[in-house]
């Protein structure tokens, strides 16, 4: 079998009554790679780790993120590449980028860090990115890891601009917020692209497991610039395009030409689904079958040199007399649409905090914690409830609770399981 990915779709009604007003429905994409050869080479990776080595990360923190760098080291094929920055309020490179050889050398210079000094993360970021741009790959994964406990001061523009920098020369970023006393809004805008996520580590023993997955999920990468176009019938409309699997993350997506729309889906794994969800405006319509949406995914498989893979796929939508048509909706996309959903409640809570409207903050954190309950996610549902409380309260969350409810809607706390994974810049 040719490698490629296989797509499946789920709407959430495949039959509508007749009506005189168009009506919304949703549409569950999920991909997965089929025909992938165990023997098929994996690409080489390009990775560059930026530490942050601040104060605060004496102690416990430092000594796991260190055994975790060191892990890294020891997954690495000698057709990879690794370099090591760290910062305070200055940056080091401590490893040059260079093949991962010389392993025993760079665990070495891994064991030698030490934490003292303040957090100036641009420095960081700036000659990270300058290190993994050293090796000349032609197919490879070049990838920024930043690890961090604290914030930046003075610097969060220019660290959003050397994100997007790389980010537009196709180097994604990881960012690992590690505590309570990072900057969620500014990790989560740097990351704000395609290949790129933020995530929270709630202890500092789970960041061994976070970087080891980090990086077995890049090594398992298999398809790059996936690309997703979408051909509507007249009058029909896409509202939005979110990702739900692995993580929930809201899709950019632009309508390029009347009725054709295009969004960027970055490198996907050949292991586990990604997963997701259409909205889209039924217009009005007659009884009978009829093509709603036409589905074009292009892709590349680099390791198998293949190039400009295309694989589409036409949904149809079925519009009967009201006395046929239950409204039941499909009981998958009905989970994920509950996710979304809690995602986006959250979401807009914290701009009513910020605007001082906190009884409806607090209203918006319940009603996600109830979608969160039905999904069967109870401690989250728990940690929705408290901080909705807390609110009312004290004017404002915990640090800790609104960094789990942050990323814990969107499935992004601690070690990511192996079969709910990202988008990719």
């Amino acid at each position: 079998m040719t490698p490629g990915i296989n797509l499946q779709q789920t709407l959430s009604r495949t039959m509508l009554a007749v009506s005189d007003e168009p009506q919304l429905i949703y549409v569950l994409l999920e991909a997965h790679a089929e025909g992938v050869a165990q023997q098929l080479p994996k690409l080489p990776l390009n990775l560059c780790l930026v530490l942050d080595r601040s104060s605060s990360m004496r102690g416990e923190r430092l000594m796991q993120v260190k055994e975790a760098a060191a892990r890294i080291v020891d997954q690495l094929g000698p057709d990879d590449y690794f370099s090591l920055v760290v910062f305070n309020d200055r940056a080091d490179v401590v490893i040059p980028a260079q093949r991962a050889i010389k392993k025993s050398d760079m665990k070495a210079a891994i064991a030698q860090i030490e934490a003292a000094g303040g957090t100036e993360m641009a420095q960081g970021m700036a000659l990270a990115l300058q290190e993994v741009q050293r090796p000349f790959l032609t197919r490879g994964i070049s990838r920024l890891i930043l690890l961090t406990d604290g914030r930046t001061y003075g610097d969060e523009s220019r660290c959003v601009e050397i994100a997007r920098r790389g980010q537009s020369r196709g180097i994604g970023l990881t960012a690992l917020g590690i505590g309570t006393e990072w900057n969620e809004d500014l990790l989560e805008t740097m990351t704000a692209s395609e290949n790129s996520r933020a995530q929270y580590i709630a202890t500092a023993q789970d960041v061994v497991k976070v970087f080891a997955d980090e990086v077995k999920r890049l090594h398992a990468i298999f398809a790059r610039q996936v690309h997703l176009s979408l051909e509507t019938r007249p009058g029909a409309l896409i509202r939005s395009l979110d990702q739900v699997r692995p993580f929930i993350a809201p899709i950019t997506i632009v309508e390029e030409e009347e009725r054709r729309w295009a969004a960027n889906l970055g490198d996907w794994p050949d292991t586990g689904v990604q997963g997701f969800l259409i909205e889209v405006v039924v217009p009005v319509l007659p009884v009978g079958d009829h093509p709603l949406l036409k589905l074009t995914l292009r892709y590349h498989l680099p390791a198998a040199n293949l190039r400009d893979q295309v694989r589409e796929e036409l949904i149809r939508i079925s519009m009967r007399p009201a006395a046929e048509v239950t409204q039941r909706v499909d009981a998958t996309v009905r989970h994920w649409l509950e996710r979304l959903v809690a995602y986006r409640l959250q979401a807009s809570a914290w701009q009513h905090v910020a605007e001082g409207r906190l009884a409806e903050a607090s209203e918006r954190l319940r009603m996600a914690g109830t979608r969160m309950l039905s999904v069967g996610d109870t401690a989250l549902a728990h940690t929705l409830q408290q901080e909705a409380t807390r609110i009312l309260r004290s004017g404002t969350a915990s640090e800790e609770g609104r960094k789990r409810i942050r990323f814990g809607t969107r499935g992004l706390i601690g070690p990511v399981a192996s079969d709910e994974r990202e988008t990719g810049t």
